[in-house]
């Protein structure tokens, strides 16, 4: 008798001894669920699809596994090259874990081997696969009795869980460029200022006139150190996700603690020129937060940094507009549609690097978090371009004044 009380299954590879077992399940697991969602034509075509005799092919090339607990096959899938085939769990234990379980088991075991996972997906499972990562590729269609058709997707996964130990190549570059410099990293990382502002073009300009720091790493770029207070600094920021994603890896390496990107931005929602947006996060249109594993559509900043930002810009007599904004690689390319679904979403500004620094600081367990100054808004020839405007100006120079600031 199957157990209702999960204590803790596990994943095996099935034998011949289950067949009968598992089909059973297969079986089950389809005329209960599968009837809501398809054609009795449909329903027959998969009972037939994994019939015993098929299962046992399978079990005896070493494919079919099976999650076992107390003895009882509760979930089975099978493992055939880079796809998954045949993952059913028993409908008392979904919605329990089950199915995460062996389909973390499986793609652990495909991408030692293999770039991707893959699977053909029933209309049950489909948004199981999607909120784990996996996209349509394709979609087929599979003639049956009757004249109806089964209609079915191919989906794919190609982004899986990082270990950042295992992607220290960052540490071991920056090692190696200090040693050429004549420095011991492990004490470098010691001295290096915890909080670094990484300043965009003419608002890092404004800071250097203002003589308040002392050029003293060469790493990441020209990394000044503050004179009133050696655990900030400032640096001139990369330009775009991938530059700033890059430039963040080597200052995280060096010793930095918080990352805090001053940059400018296109207003959007709400904002004009000169006015400030302190950030909780990005809507990400950009390769790079998918490559360091962050799928969602938003890429947080962290909340406590942001609200610590909040106070000492309010403390320092800086009105800010506060939310997400959006991050996109194709700066001149930012189309009528897309500036609408951004708006929609409430997005407050547009700029290229944010969700870059982000996606990298959440991924090196650093904190990180985004001023922008809109320096100019609206699209096509209705662009206002804020260069050159004393607010705009003014802007600039509040904002380094209350970064340059003691205290």
């Amino acid at each position: 008798m199957i157990q209702e009380q999960i204590n803790k299954p596990t994943v095996i590879q099935a034998n011949a001894d289950l067949v009968s077992e598992i089909y059973e399940l297969v079986h089950r697991t389809i005329e209960e669920i599968y009837t809501k969602y398809y054609s009795d034509e449909a329903v027959g075509f998969f009972l037939e699809l994994h019939g015993e005799e098929n299962i046992l092919k399978d079990t005896s090339d070493g494919k079919v596994y099976a999650v076992t607990l107390e003895q009882d096959v509760i979930a089975t899938g099978t493992l055939d090259g880079d796809h998954i085939k045949r993952l059913f769990v028993l409908p008392q234990f979904q919605g329990r874990g089950i199915g995460t379980l062996i389909m973390d088991f499986f793609e652990s075991e495909i991408i030692k081997n293999y770039g991707a996972v893959w699977l053909d997906s029933s209309l049950p499972a489909g948004n199981f696969y999607h909120n784990r990562g996996y996209a349509v590729k394709e979609y087929r269609e599979h003639k049956l009795e009757n004249g109806k058709v089964l209609a079915y997707q191919i989906m794919c996964r190609t982004n899986f869980p990082i270990d950042p130990n295992e992607y220290n190549a960052p540490l071991q570059l920056v090692r190696r460029e200090m040693e050429l410099q004549g420095i011991d990293l492990d004490e470098m990382r010691e001295a290096f200022p915890k909080r670094l502002y990484l300043l965009a073009d003419s608002l890092y300009d404004a800071m250097l006139a203002k003589n308040v720091g002392t050029l003293t790493y060469h790493v990441g770029g020209e990394v000044y150190v503050m004179n009133h207070n050696d655990k900030v600094g400032f640096v001139k920021g990369e330009m775009c996700s991938p530059g700033i994603a890059t430039q963040a890896e080597d200052l995280i390496a060096a010793g930095a603690k918080e990352l805090i990107h001053v940059g400018f931005a296109g207003g959007r929602v709400g904002t004009r020129i000169g006015d400030v947006v302190i950030t909780d996060g990005a809507f990400n249109d950009t390769a790079v937060a998918g490559l360091y594993g962050y799928t969602g559509e938003i890429v947080e900043t962290s909340r406590e940094l942001t609200d610590l930002l909040c106070e000492e810009m309010y403390s320092k007599g800086i009105t800010y507009h506060r939310g997400y904004h959006w991050t996109t690689d194709a700066g001149y390319v930012e189309t009528s549609w897309r500036i609408k679904y951004f708006e929609d979403k409430g997005a407050l500004c547009v700029e290229m690097e944010g969700a870059g620094l982000f996606s990298v600081a959440k991924f090196r367990s650093c904190r990180a978090a985004g001023i922008y100054v809109i320096s100019d808004s609206g699209e096509g020839d209705d662009w206002d371009l804020g260069w050159g405007e004393e607010v705009l100006e003014t802007s600039i120079s509040k904002v380094i004044d209350a970064i340059a600031k003691k205290g």
